[in-house]
């Protein structure tokens, strides 16, 4: 596989992905959202292209240009607070574009490997009381996001039952690392502590629930798993990508006060929304390991420091 084309390749995953694969050898091809972000790539001698996920037309026009091997679709709304808020955008961006971009691949190069970004919170209840989630487990999710991305999950499906695409879906857990978007989960919890370091936070801060537990990854694992999935993943087969541990908020939420070297008894602290409608999201990465040979090689330790040391160097806002 040489030409490898990248949905999202301006997000935060994209950009990694991008890098990464760049560094294996790999041709690819940034599929972003407008003009002033293709500009950018090409200037850092990346090629890129305009890609609209929502729009079918212009991904048909893409994917026939590009002509790729492989395609790794990452692009959609990152996160389930952003989703909950717009939910007809999310389904445009998120079961939309699936189909969009499954039938350009069915034109113009049905042979190509095609992997498609799911998530972990389809899992939604599955998990509560039972361990780590196997990809066998029957999805229950929560909230919009998860039921979005389970109704995506169908299209792909059925474009690999009806027209025999190569397809594989990931299904990612919560990870971390540098450059992470502001509109993420961890890095507003991020971003709260290293304003009370700086003083412009009053005494306490508020969290969501620190008892409930996520399984969290580096980005650097996350991307060696795509690059597996993209040589060997089976088709019509879901992979998780996740740790197979899972932590409490409040001990992910202390490494960060460690790493910002802020003293703070995080047992005073309020927890502003109660209880978190998912207590607990724990995956098994048993089915990556054993037929693709991946596991993690970052610590939940090593992802925090990456993102807080970016956020200590990223610009601070002036004026008001």
């Amino acid at each position: 596989m040489r030409t490898v084309f990248i949905t999202g390749a301006d997000g935060f995953t994209g950009r990694h992905l991008l890098n990464h694969l760049v560094g294996r050898g790999f041709e690819v091809v940034a599929g972003v959202r407008n003009r002033a972000r293709k500009l950018g790539y090409e200037r850092q001698g990346h090629k890129a292209l305009v890609c609209d996920v929502t729009d079918a037309i212009n991904v048909a026009r893409v994917i026939a240009s590009v002509r790729p091997d492989g395609v790794i679709h990452l692009a959609g709304l990152p996160g389930a607070a952003i989703v909950a808020g717009e939910p007809l955008e999310a389904f445009q961006t998120v079961v939309s574009s699936w189909a969009n971009i499954l039938d350009a691949v069915r034109r113009a190069v049905p042979r190509a490997k095609v992997v498609l970004a799911g998530s972990g919170e389809v899992y939604g209840n599955a998990g509560v009381g039972n361990g780590p989630v196997s990809e066998t487990a029957s999805p229950q999710p929560v909230d919009t996001f998860g039921s979005w991305k389970l109704a995506a999950e169908t299209i792909a499906s059925t474009f690999f039952r009806d027209y025999h695409l190569n397809v594989t879906i990931a299904r990612p857990f919560h990870y971390l690392g540098a450059g992470q978007s502001p509109r993420s989960f961890w890095v507003d919890v991020a971003q709260r502590l290293a304003n009370f370091g700086g003083k412009t936070a009053g005494g306490e801060l508020h969290f969501p629930d620190l008892a409930c537990r996520r399984d969290v990854l580096h980005i650097q694992d996350v991307l060696t798993a795509y690059e597996r999935l993209l040589q060997d993943g089976r088709p019509n087969e879901i992979y998780n990508i996740c740790s197979g541990n899972a932590l409490t908020c409040r001990e992910i939420v202390g490494l960060m006060v460690q790493e910002f070297g802020l003293t703070l008894d995080l047992e005073q602290q309020h927890e502003a929304d109660g209880s978190s409608p998912l207590p607990v999201l724990w995956g098994s990465h048993a089915k990556l390991k054993t037929e693709l040979g991946w596991q993690p090689t970052h610590s939940v330790q090593d992802a925090v420091r990456d993102l807080v040391q970016s956020l200590r160097k990223a610009p601070q806002p002036t004026g008001r």
